[in-house]
């Protein structure tokens, strides 16, 4: 498969992050994340997402990565909470973008080899969006991570959205963390062969933070890696959004095998973690919004 370009579906974000005795918000969502990581490896990288009008430093810090921006109109920008310590992170989301619509996603479809799909939110991307992409000559990567959440009343909850379906059919490539693949297969009340069986799934890769994670081909083999050492924890806020770019940009674009292309993705992600990859200064936003 030879590809050039990508596009990064999802919300662009203005996340605030809240730890001990620290309080920042920064830019955030998949089209920040894995859309830098491609765009730092000399990938033509288009990013289709929807920012208000105030937050169009965004966009134009996006634009100073060298990525094609695909600016939707919405009153409002997605804003997370994170709640982050050592037994995890909780999430709040008190601002939604409009969705992502279908006429968004036709505009890159004839120039991009392959769609990375970032749902924050079940709703983040319209479905009609979604099922443009079946079309067999459209490349599709999946992070479900939106798919496997609810929200109510601003809060984050882990709940698989019946939307998920529809973009398994669509998508080749599936990330999920160690909780969101559990709670898929309870699901779908299958083993994970048979999952990817049903949906025409190629590879499903599965992370477990500290532990690693495994890929699981649809030809039965499953190839394990191991995470790299993290020197300092900073923050794990779009750790998976660079595992799955680096991932993507090792297997797909640079043709390494699956073990070559985890190493790689697991030590991208060790350097995030410890703030040495894309740095808090080229993400820190200075928004008085009020949020708590």
């Amino acid at each position: 498969m030879t590809m050039k370009r990508i596009g990064v579906v999802g919300s662009t974000t203005v996340d605030k992050i809240v730890g001990q005795n620290l309080s920042f918000l920064k830019m955030g969502g998949v089209t920040t994340y894995s859309g830098i990581t491609y765009a730092r490896h000399g990938i033509d990288t288009l990013a289709v997402s929807n920012i208000a009008e105030p937050d169009q430093d965004i966009s134009a810090r996006l634009q100073k990565e060298n990525i094609t921006v695909f600016n939707g109109r919405t009153e409002h920008t997605t804003h997370f909470v994170n709640h982050i310590n050592s037994e995890g992170r909780r999430q709040r989301l008190p601002r939604k973008a409009q969705p992502i619509r279908d006429t968004q996603i036709a505009n890159i479809l004839k120039s991009a080899g392959a769609v990375h799909l970032g749902p924050l939110h079940p709703a983040d991307i319209d479905m009609k969006a979604i099922n443009l992409l079946g079309d067999p000559a459209c490349y599709v990567i999946l992070d479900v991570q939106g798919y496997v959440r609810s929200v109510r009343n601003q809060i984050v909850y882990p709940i698989v959205s019946k939307k998920l379906s529809d973009a398994l059919t669509v998508a080749h490539i599936i990330k999920a963390n160690k909780s969101e693949y559990d709670a898929i297969i309870d699901f779908y009340q299958v083993d994970l062969i048979e999952l990817m069986n049903r949906f025409k799934i190629e590879e499903f890769i599965v992370t477990l933070r500290e532990k690693g994670g495994f890929v699981q081909k649809s030809t039965g083999e499953k190839i394990e890696y191991d995470a790299d050492r993290i020197g300092s924890l900073e923050d794990p806020t779009g750790a998976g959004d660079v595992f799955l770019a680096a991932y993507i940009i090792a297997k797909i674009f640079q043709k390494k095998n699956i073990s070559a292309a985890c190493s790689y993705a697991a030590n991208l992600v060790a350097q995030q973690i410890a703030g040495n990859y894309i740095k808090k200064d080229t993400l820190l936003l200075t928004h008085k919004d009020g949020l708590d």
